[in-house]
Formats: C-alpha cells, structure tokens, sequence
C-alpha cells in the first residue's frame, strides 16, 4: 500500500514538499512514508522505476539545453503498449515530441489491465487530443482465435464503457463453441482439467497434444499435484526466470554491494549468505542502528564491530 502510494505520487510528478495534505492526518502520515522511503533510497545510491521516469522528466522541464539536445535525436518516436503508460511517461511523450515531432503509438483499450499499478487507458483518448493530426488505423482481422471466440470477446468488452471502438473479425472457421466450468476451488479445478484430459486419452489422444495454460507460475502446483495423483507425465514450459532463481539473485546481491557499499537491499539478502551464525538479533541492532544515526546498514554495521557491539 505505501509503495502504491509513493509509486502513484511520483506519476504525478509529485515530491514529497508538492503535496497538500489539506490537515487530513492520513495524508500526513502517507507524507511522511513517502518523504522517509525517498531518505533511505537517496542514502544507499537506489531509484527504483517510477523514480527513474520522474528524475528524466524534471531534468527536461529544468533544463532545456538537454531536452533539445533530444528532441533533435529522436525525431520520430514509436510507443507500443501505450493503453499501459502513465501519466509521467506521457507527458515524457509530450516533451520529446514538442511541436513538431512525429510520434505513432500503438495500443488496444481493450487490453487495459494494469490500472492497478498507475497505468492510464485515457491516455489514447488524451494522444488523440493533444495530436489533432494523427491518423487512427484500426487492425481489426484476427489471425489467432476463432469465430466463436472473437464473437464471445466482443460480446463481453462491448460492455466497457468509454471505449474507441472496433469489431473483430477472422475469415477461418468457426471453431468449437466455447465451454464454461465453474469451480467451486482451486483443487476441484485441476480435477476437471486432469480429468479432461484423461478423457481425451482414453478417446484415443495423445497427451503431447494437451497444453495447460495458467496465468502465473503460483498456480501450477495445485496442478502438477493433480497430474502426478492421476500418473499422468507432464512437462513444464517457461518456469522459473534465469535471474529469479536463489543463487543467481545472490550471485548479484554481491556484485551489487561491491559496486555499492549503500544498497540496503543487497546487504540483508548476502549478510548470512551463506551461513555465518548472524541471526535476526543481530541484524535488529543492525537496524535499529542504522535508523537511529541515519547510516546505510553497511555503515552501521562497520560502526558496531569497530565499537564492539556485536559479538562474535
């Protein structure tokens, strides 16, 4: 909630001395989150994403030279996702662009889905505005899905509101009409679809025709539990990202810290790593100190083993 907070601020192109908490004592306190959070970042040499638009976009309103210097190198600009762009990195389009850049956006208002992380769907409506000339090109063939399913998907997002508009259409057939199961759990879920399956087996199928598709990594659990109680042999594709893997995200945390002494982040996660007998007693005083001398965690801890504060 508080990085909501100071992620939507900072969208906003607002610091924490630009806000108006109007008296509200929880706005306040937010202030307060906000103005503590930015501290910490500024005391270990971190900027996380919304704070990298947000330095680009007050270097360019402060220093003109600079914005010029890229207007005059991009020239023609291309955004893609633009239905997931906020408000900050819009008016980044509006800077570069000036008067007289040509820029082409792509996007699909139908594909909104990150209004929860500060992304703004108007902001197509707000590039047709504020660029009178622009040509709108509405790709409307698909080539992927079925009739059925193209004629399931209008039929639902015809019920948003405020939308550009558009119908899509394929020339290929119509395809099986489309099945709807409403499970009670997540577990009578993965029965159904395991028990599917093993009715497209006994029917003749093979299973290398059979995919499963899921919408996060978490949800294959329940599944692969249900495939392995049926012995049915499966394969997954696309796991565990390279860099998401324990070992890897240690391996940078050292690199990490020995190019920034500062990084907060980097030190809790490679302090015991591997063990070293530094137990979470140990990492409070750590912390704690680090809070009361406004010291990064690395500087806190040197200032404790040359005082002998910390035993072993």
């Amino acid at each position: 909630q508080a990085m909501w907070y100071i992620n939507s601020q900072k969208d906003e192109g607002l610091r924490p001395h630009h806000i108006q908490s109007y008296g509200n004592p929880v706005e306040q306190t937010w202030q307060k989150v906000y103005q503590a959070y930015q501290e910490a970042c500024d005391r270990a040499g971190l900027v996380d994403f919304a704070e990298l638009l947000l330095r680009a976009h007050e270097l360019w309103l402060n220093k003109p030279h600079i914005l010029q210097h890229y207007r005059e190198r991009f020239t023609n600009i291309l955004v893609d996702e633009f239905q997931d762009t906020n408000n900050i990195q819009y008016a980044w389009i509006r800077l570069l662009a000036g008067d007289t850049g040509k820029v082409m956006i792509v996007g699909d208002d139908d594909q909104s889905i990150y209004g929860w992380r500060g992304a703004q769907v108007e902001n197509i409506q707000r590039f047709l505005n504020d660029f009178p000339g622009a040509e709108t090109i509405r790709l409307e063939q698909n080539y992927r899905s079925t009739s059925n399913i193209l004629s399931a998907a209008n039929a639902l997002i015809e019920n948003n509101n405020g939308r550009l508009g558009k119908k899509l259409w394929t020339d290929g057939a119509d395809g099986e009409p489309i099945s709807l199961y409403c499970a009670f759990n997540e577990l009578d879920e993965a029965r159904f679809v395991v028990n599917r399956i093993k009715t497209w087996q006994d029917n003749g199928g093979a299973l290398a025709e059979c995919a499963i598709l899921y919408r996060s990594n978490a949800q294959s659990r329940v599944l692969e539990e249900a495939l392995l109680q049926a012995s049915m042999p499966y394969r997954i594709y696309g796991g565990m990202r390279f860099f998401e893997r324990q070992e890897i995200k240690d391996a940078l945390s050292y690199l990490r810290l020995i190019a920034n002494r500062n990084d907060d982040a980097a030190f809790e996660r490679v302090v015991n790593t591997p063990t070293r007998g530094i137990g979470d007693r140990t990492l409070d005083v750590v912390r704690q100190t680090s809070r009361d001398r406004q010291l990064t965690l690395w500087q806190a801890c040197r200032e404790l083993l040359q005082e002998k504060a910390l035993a072993g």
